[in-house]
């Protein structure tokens, strides 16, 4: 019976240090999704963060699905034309994306061939000290970037997230549909956190250990 509490209370210590070791740093993961259906011939992807704090953020953008489209190779741009330096971007649409707030602008825009949807995963770090936080954006584009399909004619962009501190959550996010495109706004959600692969190797190795390991071995000696 012992060893059955032992056993049971030794699993719940293990699966708590497992849940905190796979804890993100940063905030997130959140899934964002589109509905690119109503969208045919090329188009471009643009992100961009707006460095207006003092406080560092980053912003991480993987696992693109584009629902049967598919992202135009060697289209990726970190300067769109040359406006901006492309400090602090880096990466393509076949792999991650990560924008660092080391410029005024940091901007990213691909081409891709539109699918049913368009489907990415936003991971961000939310710091802020002073009176302007950073903002990141999404943008949907022609070709050319001559015209960003959004109702926010602010901006132009379909989702707004302000790195004003604090928890993030899906309530965080602005978003805008494109009623001329026939777009709906992008869905946000949590997005499951996976445990890196080393990590959940060694603790699942020491759970598969403790549990098969002989019975005499798990009591304790009595002096």
């Amino acid at each position: 019976m012992r060893a059955t509490i032992k056993t049971s209370n030794a699993l719940a210590i293990l699966a708590a240090v497992l849940l905190c070791v796979a804890a993100p740093a940063s905030a997130g993961p959140f899934l964002i999704t589109v509905d690119t259906s109503p969208l045919s011939g090329t188009q471009t992807l643009a992100f961009a963060l707006t460095n207006s704090d003092p406080a560092s953020n980053t912003v991480l953008l993987s696992d693109f699905n584009f629902g049967g489209g598919n992202a135009v190779t060697a289209t990726q741009d970190c300067t769109l034309g040359g406006t901006f330096s492309g400090l602090g971007c880096s990466g393509d649409l076949a792999t991650s994306v990560d924008l660092q707030d080391l410029d005024v602008v940091g901007f990213f825009t691909q081409q891709f061939n539109p699918g049913a949807s368009l489907s990415f995963v936003l991971t961000a770090t939310n710091n802020f000290v002073g009176s302007v936080p950073d903002q990141f954006a999404m943008f949907l584009c022609d070709a050319t970037v001559t015209t960003c399909y959004s109702d926010d004619p602010s901006t132009g962009a379909m989702l707004l997230l302000d790195m004003a501190g604090g928890i993030l959550s899906s309530s965080s996010f602005v978003v805008f549909g494109a009623g001329s495109q026939e777009l709906r706004a992008p869905q946000v959600r949590a997005a499951p956190a996976v445990p890196e692969p080393t990590t959940a190797l060694l603790l699942g190795s020491g759970v598969a250990y403790f549990l098969t390991r002989p019975p005499h071995r798990r009591r304790r000696r009595r002096a």
